[in-house]
C-alpha cells in the first residue's frame, strides 16, 4: 500500500458510539414502483442504498424516496470513469452524478482513478466524502453467511443489510425482489429504473439470498417491505 492511498483512508470510525434508532436498507428492484415507499425510507434516521440509483427521477419520487447516507459504488460505475484522470469533463461528469447523494459513497477498494474522484469531492463538496470497503470486513461477513447457508458470493446489497444490522437498532428493507414476477404473476423489472445488467448468473444466488432476507424477516431481525406502503397519515397539530 502506497502513502498516497494510506492517507486518505478513514483511521476510524465514522459512525456513533451508539446505534442508529431507524435506518432503510433500499435495493433497486422494480418492486419499489408504485410503491409509495418514499415517506416510509427517507423517515429513517440512516438511509443506505446500493449501486448509485437515480434519486432525482420524478417518476420515482414518490415511491423511492431522496434520502442517502450510505451508498454504494458499483464496479460498473468505475469503469465509466477509468480515464478521469486525464479528463476535465468525466470529473465534471462525477461530481454531477454525485449531487444526488449525501454522508458517504462506498467504493470497493482504493487505486489511482478512486484517488482522482475522492479528490474531486473533497475540493468541490463538504456533505460527501469517499470511503472504502474493508475488505477484511467482507471476507468475514461472507464467511459467516457461508456458515448458514449461502455458500455463493453475496450481493453488495446483502452485505448491506449485514452493516445495517450492526449499525441499528430497527432495520427496514425496500427493494429487494430478485425474481421476474410478482406474487400476483405481475412482470417485475430487474431495477426500478433502465440500466444494464451486469450480474453473470453463477456469481451470486439471489434467490437463496432472498430466502435468507425473508428468514431474517419472519425471525424479526428486519422488518422487509415487499407490498405497497401504506400513506402515513398526517400528524395532528396540536
Amino acid at each position: 500500500m502506497t502513502d498516497e492511498i494510506y492517507n486518505v483512508l478513514l483511521k476510524k470510525s465514522p459512525y456513533p458510539d451508539k446505534l442508529y434508532k431507524t435506518c432503510s436498507v433500499v435495493g433497486n428492484s422494480g418492486v419499489l414502483r408504485e410503491s409509495n415507499c418514499a415517506d416510509h425510507i427517507d423517515s429513517a434516521d440512516y438511509v443506505f442504498r446500493c449501486n448509485m440509483p437515480p434519486l432525482t427521477d420524478k417518476r420515482h419520487l414518490s415511491h423511492v424516496g431522496t434520502k442517502s447516507n450510505f451508498t454504494t459504488v458499483p464496479m460498473s460505475m468505475l469503469r465509466k470513469y477509468g480515464k478521469i484522470q486525464d479528463s476535465q469533463e468525466l470529473k465534471d461528469r462525477w461530481y454531477n452524478q454525485t449531487l444526488q447523494y449525501k454522508g458517504m459513497v462506498i467504493i470497493k477498494k482504493p487505486k489511482d482513478q478512486t484517488l482522482v474522484m475522492q479528490a474531486e469531492l473533497m475540493k468541490r463538496r463538504t456533505d460527501l466524502r469517499v470511503a472504502y470497503e474493508n475488505p477484511a470486513h467482507f471476507i468475514g461477513v461472507q464467511r459467516y453467511w457461508a456458515q448458514r447457508g449461502l455458500p455463493r458470493k453475496i450481493t453488495s446489497g446483502f452485505y448491506v443489510i449485514t452493516v445495517a444490522l450492526m449499525l441499528c437498532e430497527q432495520v427496514n428493507v425496500y427493494g429487494f425482489w430478485p425474481f421476474p414476477f410478482n406474487d400476483s404473476g405481475g412482470k417485475v423489472r430487474y431495477h426500478y429504473y433502465y440500466a444494464p445488467i451486469f450480474v453473470a448468473p453463477e456469481t451470486h444466488d439471489m434467490a437463496v439470498e432472498f430466502m435468507k432476507v425473508r428468514e431474517l424477516h419472519q425471525k424479526g431481525v428486519i422488518k422487509m417491505q415487499l407490498g405497497k406502503c401504506q400513506e402515513k397519515k398526517p400528524k395532528r397539530k396540536l
